[in-house]
């Protein structure tokens, strides 16, 4: 049985066939919705959504803070010491430096 395609038909269908397969793949892994675009956004989706997790439980912590500040004077007490410094009526504070070496 004769063959359709001469020799050199056969080779430029193949050569043609090819070159298409190559632009296609190449699309497929280079083109603006191709493969690496997909790895890098998916890279980029992961550490947001870490981010995200971190805030999330940050906020928590801060609500749960807000409450133990409104509800619990003992904690407003120690948080006003802490950061602000206050003192409590008739309360002294003796602050000692460490002694400095004196250099002979």
């Amino acid at each position: 049985m004769p063959s359709r395609f001469s020799l050199q038909e056969r080779k430029k269908i193949i050569l043609l066939s090819t070159l298409i397969f190559l632009i296609v793949g190449a699309w497929s892994i280079f083109g603006p919705f191709g493969a690496l675009k997909y790895y890098r956004v998916a890279g980029e989706l992961k550490e947001v959504q870490t981010r995200n997790k971190g805030l999330t439980q940050a906020n928590d912590n801060l609500r749960k803070e807000i409450i133990k500040l409104r509800t619990d004077p003992a904690y407003l007490e120690e948080v006003a010491r802490k950061e602000f410094g206050l003192l409590k009526k008739n309360e002294v504070v003796y602050d000692f430096k460490p002694h400095e070496k004196r250099h002979h």
